[in-house]
């Protein structure tokens, strides 16, 4: 769908005055700028109108960069009424975004809206450094903490000779001694956490021992609502007090809470947060940043794995129970864990000498064999549930003894419950995979997100996706609802001026496996290789599908990079050698020595990460970066083609992930108006429509710019323009 609109900019002053527009609450009342981008009035409008109408409907908008998709937040605030405005992000490095947009409106436009977020305790808890697993440690240290409150008003009910029936309160902040029993805790060896501690405050009510959040804890969330504080600046305001507490008092009473995925679509977490912050899901209004990210995440965040360090831990666990009723339960789960890691070793053996790579396995086979011993009245599901007790218990066990609260039967049985649901549903996938090192890890893979987003799109007041390459939209529709129809989708056109870009496709190159090692072939993909590096003078990427291809090509890179005077950078396979390697790239940007990068689609340097400025004037993606045809994926196509035929079933689970990987890679270059830079889809399927083309797939803006071209014309057309 297109918008045409014969102005493209309408200043504030020619804004309607009234604070009812079209029967609605103006939201230009709390739009922060002095005037709008291009088609943005109407992208605020029709959010408006949905976040007005609830209805539990559903927007969904395609907006590419610069179209001013974050201040979908002001007709959501305008209109919120008594519902609490959800915001679901991808990534921590989001929440910045956001926080500073209702800054802004704070600063501009004399509301107050208030807003709070929860970031993941490896990133704000002031005891990170000492815990091998940040949350395993963060659990067991708050149950040490409340034993410590509860003992401490037991000891001043004592002291003051009253009973629990009174109404006692013990507040740390109160406590004369607690600074020094604080300063005798030696790091790594802590008894209670001092933060958790002035965090709280124990009291009793009617006989009843209960906590509540400490005045200071209170004091330090208001600064969350009244200041808006970045996560960097709350964690170091909360000097005696715990930051992660703090954060969920503030998320209580604010406006506008911002959460991660996980948060919000991992059911069981999300029935516990919501459940914990007061938030109602039907006066919820839910708004999903970077949705093109969303079915994935959703996928992965209901699989579940175990590898073979996972199992004998818990065979360890398992041999420590103590009790004789937890006994008995323990001698079945050590056959049933015994079994597992036999099955394991066995297929790891079988594995031996063959590369790396993935593969189904049979989950009634693996079931007939860990629960073989069973006999005739074998029950699964029972066993699973034994299992998942025993792992509570040993649980409670690990706590009193003041170990890590992480227990590793918990995942197992875990992984067994969706074992057995993979068993009779086929949108759960059985993986058996095998890295590098010869690490065999067992998974059970979520195909499917649509009953999980659908179910909490049927449940909130109204749901905002946004998304800069939701492309085509009506498949993402189909892939996130399994079905169409439900979704009210906007497209947005491209605002960037078309004459600070270059959009190239490949007419004849193509990285199919038929004409891979053709040496032709092999020459234009060079061609246009080298026309990308040559031809731009400032940094440039080169996306390849896999890191073979990457190996394939580096050679014929790093001469034309030497060619150019500029300084080759490849996309390292350790994460960790990542920052490093951007910020060298990033630098060369505005240095004399310009930089070529070679990374891989959907890999570690093509997605989330924003190119400003001179990082990177032009990008080429090479091939057409399709997953693997593995047996695995074959799988999960015949998933998809069972559910919704066979070309619309393919093209969901095969085809669409792939334009995505391109478009997300290309997306890298243009993050602003002002800037310029060459874009090539450097594989003939790009460029034509129909068969093997996706061409149709492309963002509008994408087709009705691309200029087919070989690999001599694509040198001339980047030198020249």
């Amino acid at each position: 769908m297109s918008l045409l609109i014969t102005q493209v900019q309408v200043t504030i002053e020619e804004m309607p005055p009234n604070d009812n527009y079209n029967g609605y609450r103006d939201y230009r009342d709390w739009f922060p700028y002095q005037s709008f981008r291009p088609h943005q009035e109407e992208m605020l409008d029709r959010v408006q109108e949905v976040a007005c109408s609830g209805e539990h409907r559903v927007l969904a908008i395609d907006a590419p960069t610069g179209s001013g998709k974050t201040s979908v937040i002001a007709p959501l605030l305008a209109n919120r009424g008594g519902n609490k405005i959800v915001v679901a992000l991808r990534t921590v490095s989001q929440i910045g975004v956001y926080l500073g947009e209702i800054k802004k409106i704070k600063r501009e436009t004399g509301h107050s809206p208030s807003v709070a977020y929860l970031v993941g305790k490896h990133k704000m808890c002031k005891l990170s450094g000492e815990f091998d697993n940040v949350y395993a440690g963060c659990d067991l240290m708050k149950v040490f903490t409340m034993d410590v409150l509860e003992a401490k008003l037991n000891e001043t009910m004592r002291r003051n000779n009253r009973s629990a029936q009174e109404y006692n309160v013990y507040d740390p902040e109160t406590d004369p001694e607690i600074a020094t029993e604080i300063a005798d805790e030696s790091p790594g060896y802590r008894t209670f956490c001092p933060y958790y501690l002035h965090s709280k405050e124990a009291y009793t009510n009617e006989g009843a021992k209960n906590f509540r959040p400490s005045k200071q804890a209170i004091n330090d969330s208001k600064a969350i609502l009244q200041e808006i504080l970045y996560p960097e600046e709350l964690r170091k305001r909360c000097t005696r007090t715990c930051p992660y507490e703090v954060m969920a008092i503030s998320a209580k009473k604010a406006d506008v809470v911002i959460l991660n995925y996980n948060h919000v679509f991992d059911d069981a977490m999300r029935d516990a947060l919501f459940d914990w912050l007061e938030i109602n899901p039907e006066n919820t209004i839910l708004l999903v940043d970077e949705a093109h990210n969303l079915g994935d995440t959703v996928r992965s965040i209901n699989s579940d794995t175990i590898t073979l360090h996972v199992v004998e831990k818990a065979i360890s666990e398992v041999n420590q129970v103590t009790g004789e009723k937890n006994r008995i339960v323990a001698r079945s789960a050590g056959n049933i864990l015994s079994r597992i890691s036999t099955y394991m070793e066995k297929t790891r053996n079988r594995w031996q000498g063959r590369k790396q790579g993935e593969d189904w396995f049979d989950p009634g086979m693996f079931a007939d064999f860990v629960f073989a011993g069973g006999g005739l009245a074998r029950d699964d599901s029972q066993s699973i549930a034994d299992l998942l007790k025993l792992a509570q218990n040993i649980k409670k066990q690990k706590q009193k003894s003041s170990e890590s609260a992480e227990v590793f039967l918990e995942r197992v049985s875990e992984f067994l419950f969706m074992l057995h649901l993979a068993r009779r549903d086929s949108s759960y996938l059985p993986v058996k995979s095998m890295s590098d090192d010869q690490w065999l890890t067992l998974a059970i893979r979520s195909l499917d997100p649509s009953p999980v987003i659908a179910g909490i799109a049927d449940t909130v007041h109204a749901t905002i996706l946004i998304s800069g390459t939701l492309s085509p939209a009506a498949a993402y529709e189909l892939y996130y609802f399994g079905k169409n129809g439900r979704v009210e989708i906007l497209s947005i056109p491209n605002q960037f001026p078309k004459e600070k870009r270059l959009v190239l496709g490949a007419k004849n190159a193509t990285t199919q496996s038929s004409y891979r090692n053709n040496p032709s072939n092999q020459r234009e993909l060079e061609l246009h290789i080298s026309a990308l590096i040559e031809g731009v003078l400032g940094n440039v990427a080169i996306y390849f599908t896999s890191y073979s291809m990457m190996d394939q090509y580096f050679d014929h890179c790093r001469r034309a990079a030497q060619e150019s005077g500029k300084i080759l950078y490849t996309e390292p396979k350790d994460a960790r050698d990542v920052p490093d390697i951007l910020k060298r790239f990033f630098e060369s940007g505005s240095s004399d020595k310009k930089g070529v990068l070679l990374a891989v689609c959907g890999g570690k340097m093509s997605e989330g990460i924003d190119y400003y400025g001179e990082a990177l004037k032009g990008a080429i993606v090479v091939g057409f970066p399709l997953a693997a045809f593995s047996e695995v994926q074959k799988l999960v196509n015949s998933y998809y083609q069972r559910k919704y035929g066979r070309d619309q079933g393919l093209f969901i689970a095969y085809t669409l992930p792939a334009v995505n990987k391109a478009i997300q890679a290309l997306g890298r270059v243009h993050r602003s108006a002002d800037e310029t830079g060459v874009l090539v889809l450097c594989d003939s399927r790009f460029s034509r429509g129909g068969g093997l083309g996706v061409r149709q797939y492309l963002p509008q803006w994408m087709q009705d710019e691309m200029i087919i071209c070989d690999g001599t014309w694509s040198r001339e057309l980047v030198q020249g323009w």
